[in-house]
Parts: C-alpha cells; structure tokens; sequence
C-alpha cells in the first residue's frame, strides 16, 4: 500500500473528518478509498449499460450457448482476478 498526499479545500476536508466520525471509518484515507472503489464501480456499471444498449442496438445476433456463456463467464472471472490483485 502506498501513502498519496492530497490537497483540497478547508470545506471537503471539513466534509471529510465529519463524515468519518459519522460513519464509523478509522481514518480519512479509509473513506478516500471507498468513494474511490464506489466510482470504479459506477464507472464499470456505466459501461456495462452502455454495452447493453450496443448489444441491443446491434443487427448481428449470437446463438447464446453454454459454451458462450462459460466463455463469457471465464472472461468475467479473469477480469475480477486482475481486479482483486489492484484493489485492497
């Protein structure tokens, strides 16, 4: 784990130590990194409806079989294990 010094304003830090004692978080870093999580996954789930409507927008159609789900599956997996190796 590494050390990331930040600078913002008297008011977010304000915000910050608040909602930590609010919360219940040991320290300001522990909810950094929460809302940090909380936007990649926000992130991730805005791509994935935008691949949803694409899909749904598409011409071309795929026979989902069992072994396109279990390669879909595989793929999700992988991604998830690259995932838990950068996330704490």
């Amino acid at each position: 784990m590494q050390t990331m010094n930040i600078v913002m304003p008297d008011s977010l830090t304000e915000y910050v130590q608040q909602q930590v004692a609010r919360l219940g978080y040991e320290n300001a870093g522990d909810y950094v990194c929460e809302l940090v999580q909380a936007d990649m996954l926000r992130k991730e789930r805005l791509a994935l409806e935008a691949e949803v409507l694409r899909g749904l927008e598409c011409k071309e159609r795929i026979l989902m079989t069992g072994e396109v789900w279990d390669a879909m599956r595989q793929e999700v997996q992988d991604r998830l294990a690259v995932k838990s190796k950068v996330l704490p």
